[in-house]
């Protein structure tokens, strides 16, 4: 990542840390689609979708610990979702399962990709699959700053409480407001910063190398990968539509 916090990726080398990125991120992608497909009601596409994450979960020996803490982002969203039941009955409960899973086996199969691939190879994947630079910028720019940021975030936390706003009462609202529109701003200033000086270095709408791009060229394991992860998913989908129709 950089200096400013510990890498996120397990110094652990398996197959599926060194197959090549764009591979990855390709079949993660299918898998993704797959799972989005799957038509409501249909249940046990779910079950062969999770059986391939977990699969390649331990044999990429992700820690379980960091697949858990990944599905904290869900939260809000099937919070969200649990309300469907209520103003939908029966089929919205139906609805609220199928997205609840779908979202569940999506979390998890990024958190797969994150945690065995480092986050330059994921940028230098996209380019190699002729995704636009504007994009690949934007998302070697986050992989950059990032940490940057949270530090920065949890220096305006510590000056926050430091003097007696506590975000833990409703009536600190107003303190946490000032303290997220400060952050806004430095964010603003340094990235008005980072821009200015990528101009004065030359700047011509590609972002130079941002670290380990991974493998450039399909490994051995590569296509076993990409299948791996992506047919049985496809597969399933495709079983359960054609069920459907």
């Amino acid at each position: 990542m950089s200096g400013h916090g510990p890498e996120l990726v397990s110094e652990v080398r398996t197959a599926l840390h060194d197959a090549a990125p764009e591979a990855k991120v390709v079949a993660v992608l299918v898998f993704a689609l797959s799972v989005a497909f799957v038509p409501a009601g249909t249940w046990w596409p779910f079950a062969v979708d999770l059986v391939v994450v977990l699969a390649l979960a331990v044999w990429g020996r992700v820690p379980p610990r960091g697949l858990a803490l990944r599905l904290v982002v869900e939260v809000p969203f099937i919070a969200f979702v649990v309300v469907l039941p209520l103003v939908a009955g029966h089929e919205g409960l139906l609805l609220a399962g199928a997205i609840a899973a779908k979202a569940t086996l999506v979390v998890l199969a990024t958190g797969v990709l994150s945690a065995t691939t480092p986050a330059p190879a994921i940028v230098a994947g996209l380019e190699r699959l002729r995704v636009p630079p504007t994009f690949t910028a934007i998302g070697a720019l986050a992989v950059r700053y990032l940490q940057v940021v949270l530090d920065e975030l949890r220096r305006v936390n510590t000056a926050r409480i430091a003097r007696g706003h506590d975000a833990r009462w409703i009536w600190q609202a107003r303190a946490v407001a000032q303290s997220s529109g400060t952050l806004a701003v430095r964010c603003l200033n340094r990235g008005e910063r980072v821009h200015g000086a990528m101009l004065a270095r030359g700047w011509n709408g590609r972002m130079p190398n941002v670290g380990d791009g991974g493998p450039a060229a399909a490994g051995g394991a590569t296509p076993a990968i990409t299948v791996a992860f992506a047919l049985p998913a496809l597969a399933a989908t495709l079983a359960a539509r054609g069920g459907a129709w």
